[in-house]
Parts: C-alpha cells; sequence; structure tokens
C-alpha cells in the first residue's frame, strides 16, 4: 500500500506566489484593451477575473490583496485613461479614490466568504459554490460600483451631462444591465474554467 507523500511547500508561499501573478496580471490587463474595453460612453471590466479567481483558490486575504491592486489600477485610470474617470476625479478626487477603490476591496473579500460557506471551506458542495462565487464578484462590483458613483456623483454627473437625473438612474441601470450581465457571464464561465483545475493543484501543492 503506498502512502501520500506530505509536501514541504509552505502554504503561505503558494498562496502568496499565485496571488503575485494574479496581481501582475491585473496590472497587464490593465493597461491592455482586454482590461476595459469601450461599450458607449463607459467600459466594460474584465478586470473582476483574476479577482475572482483569486478570491475563490486562494481565500479571503489573497481575495482583498487582488480587489486593492485592481481598485488602485481603477483609480489609476481615472488620469487621463479613462474619460469619464477623469471628469469624476477633476469632481472630487476624495470620493473618485473611495468610488474605484472600496468597492472592488470587497469584490474581492466577500465572494471568498460565499465560496467558504457554500462549500464548507472547500470540502464538499464545490460544483456549485465556484460558479456562485465568481459570479458574486462580478455582481458586487457592478452594485457598488455604480451605487458609488450615483451616491457621490449623480448631481454632479446630471450637470455635467446636462440631462435630468432621472435620466442618468436609467442610464446606470442600462450599464448594470448590459455590461454586469456580461461580466457575470464570463466569470461563471472562464472562472469556473479556471478555477476548478487551480483548487484541485493548490490542494497537491500543499
Amino acid at each position: 500500500m503506498t502512502t501520500k507523500r506530505k509536501s514541504t511547500i509552505n502554504p503561505l508561499v503558494v498562496e502568496m506566489t499565485m496571488t503575485a501573478f494574479l496581481a501582475a496580471l491585473i496590472l497587464l490587463m490593465t493597461f491592455t484593451p482586454i482590461g476595459y474595453i469601450p461599450i458607449g460612453p463607459v467600459k466594460m471590466t474584465l478586470l473582476t477575473l483574476p479577482v475572482a479567481v483569486g478570491s475563490v483558490v486562494l481565500g479571503m486575504r489573497s481575495g482583498l490583496i487582488l480587489g486593492g491592486v485592481f481598485g488602485l489600477t481603477s483609480f489609476y485610470t481615472c488620469f487621463g485613461m479613462d474619460a469619464v474617470g477623469n471628469v469624476l476625479l477633476g469632481i472630487n478626487p476624495f470620493f473618485t479614490f473611495i468610488m474605484c477603490v472600496v468597492p472592488r476591496l470587497l469584490c474581492g473579500f466577500l465572494p471568498a466568504l460565499i465560496y467558504k460557506g457554500i462549500s464548507a471551506n472547500g470540502t464538499k458542495r464545490t460544483w456549485f459554490a465556484i460558479p456562485v462565487a465568481t459570479a458574486s464578484v462580478a455582481v458586487i462590483n457592478t452594485v457598488l460600483f455604480l451605487g458609488s458613483m450615483w451616491l457621490f456623483f449623480g448631481n454632479s454627473l446630471s450637470d455635467v451631462v446636462g440631462v435630468a437625473i432621472d435620466n442618468i438612474l436609467a442610464l446606470f441601470a442600462l450599464f448594470a444591465g448590459t455590461n454586469g450581465l456580461i461580466e457575470i457571464a464570463v466569470n461563471i464561465v472562464i472562472g469556473t474554467a479556471i478555477c476548478k483545475p487551480l483548487t484541485l493543484l493548490k490542494k497537491r501543492l500543499v
């Protein structure tokens, strides 16, 4: 009878190495067209995908780190890379920073809790927990980001654009219903396909 050889690799080393790789991927995607895809006056982001993978596979700590990287790079794009972000930065830099960073921290942290709760810390129902958790990253990002924008800048955007605030709210709902649904679908399909083998790999390494 053969016995399974116990791994000598430190679990923290595995976690930090994979986190660093995903953080580098976020940086790469930020400065290439794959990170932010223009749809009308706004941009759809695929940066929720590496955040979802890290949150599910590596847990809350890595999810929080990756969400922070996502948020900080999002804030960086407000300095000339994103037209809407540049306008909001000119209105209130502090609120723009909060809008960019805080929702992304939560979209990295909360899905790890969702995955852990549904799967009993990765021991059962992972077939259901993974797509739910990866989808929740996009949902949390869309709801909290647009919600923050509405809370901090709703009236200002109405004045800048020159349309009634009710129309601004309708545009927000439209963006959430289009961009948000695409991001959810991408996270479910691609995120699940990536998370399953990486979860198995992580278990073998540690």
